[in-house]
């Protein structure tokens, strides 16, 4: 019942009922400009009225340095930096006019700075913005309705407007003659009815959030030019030394394109589905391996989510060697990679995991339309999971050399762990302390407590969440709520409230070994229970077996009560003994007699809590002091070892 649910809801998207955009552009290379007019339609389906329709401006961000996200990233993205010494290598989108419904509007267009309390419109927050550093810019423009649109209504917008792309650092740009035009054209907030336009300002850490509608774009360029983009090309014309390139997408999100005229074309198929690479001259010998990474991806996505990619095509984008603040980006049916080398070793699985995660997006973004302004982790957390899930189930492990093999969540995993702090990734993109800190919660702390979830209650019935999910809530824009509750529908209030508190606070998980002792048994000596003084042995028989009582305490120091936590002892002559807790109360003692003392305790041996802040205080030695030293040693060794080869991953 539910598949003809999402079957009829598809079809319905797909219609394009809400919302359509019609562009046609014009690249100049030499000018880093386009020029454009878009026609856009777009209906109220809500009771509320609107007497605005806000527009994103996303490339304003990059036409000072002070707008909101110059002003947070300081010119710097990832390891790219904007260069301020020439004026070429900034950029904007202006809007040069605008009619609706075929009326002159362009006088009743603002762009939010030059209104007057913009607070007022409550298209951002009150702490999006700061007295002195963090101020409105050009990054939202405003039309202004002469009469309200009401439920029903629909509005025809007719856009002039010209790009001008800044010299790639952050996603967007160009490089020479190679251009990604990703958020490069006017484009529509969210409406949510009661709750007024979801329309934020433009911070280093936010992402994007928009509406599913259908596109049909035309892009002219120099004829020796190669386009790829989001949809599937329905036309291309020749007119003398320009080609223009006509594509259309279908219940999608958004629209990103690229253009170069030293684009190597490789196609391939996964299933049905076409697939097509973009990659530079001398990145030939990497086709083979790009395509199975990401075939790889659509394998994976499709096995933990149990639906298949639904879009009819795929591109995948390896950008220049010199342009890699293109790379790592996710848009609707086409993402960008990228080789930071032309020579990395294929047991160094770095382009795979950035290959597998931004064709990921394509599930956690656009089919799952989550707001990533407000939700970051509902996109990046559980894509980041998903991501080390198709690294498993394709490759086994991140790292696997000879020497060396490393899991893929092991990546995720060191940066959350030494994170000392308290917030939540439950938060706005804004609010984090820092850009670091964003991406610890957003990315790493919701693949290492879903992980566990997947441990708790087997990766069958993890599935099946995501079945759900993808049932209920494909195609539209769920909430963390809307999650939480499939967690619930599958697993039980109990998992619900166990990833519900992993998103919504700081808690952690922490189980230790406090003690594991064994004492050589003794024979009564003293007075026995009747009062009367007991007679020492003479001699001890030197062959008569010891008998040890053992004592292992397991504590919980977590914020987390209620879950279950195997304890496994290993005595001296090998014997190994488990034992179950339930997780109530602060601790819980094992005593037990053996004919061996103990060799060591190992809280979750079965390594259940991948989220365990502390590993290096699950297992407890009764040895010597040496011994534990060399046990000590070597787990510190293994973390310093996480961190340099997390430093030196893509974290995207």
């Amino acid at each position: 019942m539910r598949k003809v649910f999402v079957l009829f809801a598809l079809c319905f998207f797909v219609s394009g009922f809400s919302m359509s955009y019609d562009i046609s552009v014009t690249l100049n290379p030499k000018k880093k400009t386009i020029h454009g007019r878009e026609t856009i339609k777009w209906r109220n389906n809500f009771e509320t009225p609107t007497d605005i329709i806000p527009l994103h401006l996303y490339m304003n961000a990059f036409s000072n340095n002070k707008t909101v996200f110059m002003a947070e990233s300081g010119g710097k993205h990832r390891s790219f930096k904007l260069k301020e010494d020439k004026i070429d290598n900034f950029g904007y989108c202006k809007v040069k006019s605008v009619k609706v419904n075929g009326e002159n509007y362009t006088n009743n267009f603002k762009y939010i700075r030059q209104i007057k309390n913009p607070e007022r419109l409550k298209l951002f927050k009150p702490d999006e913005i700061t007295e002195i550093r963090v101020k409105p810019d050009n990054t939202i423009g405003v039309i202004f309705l002469k009469n309200p649109a009401e439920k029903g209504k629909e509005i025809t917008i007719e856009i002039q407007f010209e790009t001008k792309f800044p010299k790639i650092f952050a996603r967007t740009g160009y490089w020479k003659t190679f251009f990604m035009a990703g958020q490069w054209f006017p484009k529509i907030a969210v409406f949510e009815g009661e709750n007024g336009w979801n329309c934020h300002l433009f911070h280093l850490n936010s992402e994007f959030f928009a509406d599913f509608s259908d596109y049909r774009v035309s892009i002219t360029a120099p004829k020796d030019y190669v386009i790829g983009a989001t949809g599937v090309k329905v036309e291309e014309k020749t007119n003398g030394n320009f080609k223009t390139h006509t594509f259309e997408a279908k219940n999608v999100i958004d629209f990103a394109w690229t253009a170069w005229d030293k684009w190597q074309v490789a196609e391939d198929k996964w299933h049905n589905v076409p697939l097509m690479l973009l990659y530079p001259p001398g990145l030939k010998h990497t086709v083979k391996r790009q395509f199975k990474a990401l075939k790889s991806a659509l394998d994976s996505y499709a096995r933990l989510t149990k639906h298949p990619y639904p879009y009819p095509h795929f591109t995948l984008v390896c950008p220049p060697p010199k342009a890699q603040g293109a790379g790592g980006m996710e848009y609707p049916m086409l993402v960008t990679g990228g080789y930071t080398s032309y020579k990395i070793p294929e047991r160094l699985r770095f382009p795979e995991m950035l290959i597998i995660h931004e064709f990921g997006h394509n599930y956690f973004y656009a089919i799952f339309a989550t707001n990533e302004f407000e939700n970051a982790w509902m996109d990046e957390g559980i894509n980041s999971f998903a991501t080390a899930y198709g690294i498993e189930k394709g490759y086994g492990n991140q790292i696997d050399l000879p020497f060396l093999q490393v899991p893929p969540y092991t990546m995720e995993r060191l940066g959350f762990v030494m994170y000392k702090g308290k917030e939540a990734p439950s938060k706005a993109s804004w609010e984090f302390i820092s850009n670091s800190v964003y991406s610890t919660l957003s990315y790493g702390k919701p693949t290492i407590y879903l992980r566990t979830l997947e441990n708790l209650i087997g990766e069958e019935k993890f599935r099946e969440i995501f079945d759900v999910y993808y049932q209920k809530f494909a195609f539209t824009h769920p909430t963390p709520e809307d999650f939480f509750s499939c967690v619930k529908e599958v697993a039980g209030e109990k998992y619900y409230n166990f990833i519900k508190q992993a998103i919504t606070t700081g808690s952690r998980i922490d189980f230790a070994i406090f003690s594991a002792k064994s004492q050589e048994e003794q024979k009564l000596f003293g007075y026995d229970f009747n009062f009367n003084p007991i007679k020492k042995e003479k001699k001890k028989s030197k062959d008569k077996e010891k008998t040890y009582i053992n004592r292992v305490v397991v504590e919980n120091r977590g914020d987390f009560k209620n879950l279950p936590i195997k304890v496994l002892v290993v005595l001296k002559n090998g014997e190994k003994k488990t034992f179950q807790w339930d997780g109530s109360g602060d601790w819980k003692a094992f005593e037990f007699k053996s004919k061996s003392p103990i060799e060591y305790a190992f809280a979750d041996p079965d390594k259940v809590y991948a989220c365990d802040q502390n590993l290096a205080n699950n297992i407890k030695s009764y040895t010597s002091k040496t011994t534990k030293t060399i046990a000590n040693y070597s787990l510190g060794i293994a973390s310093l070892f996480e961190l340099v080869l997390n430093t030196l991953s893509l974290g995207i």
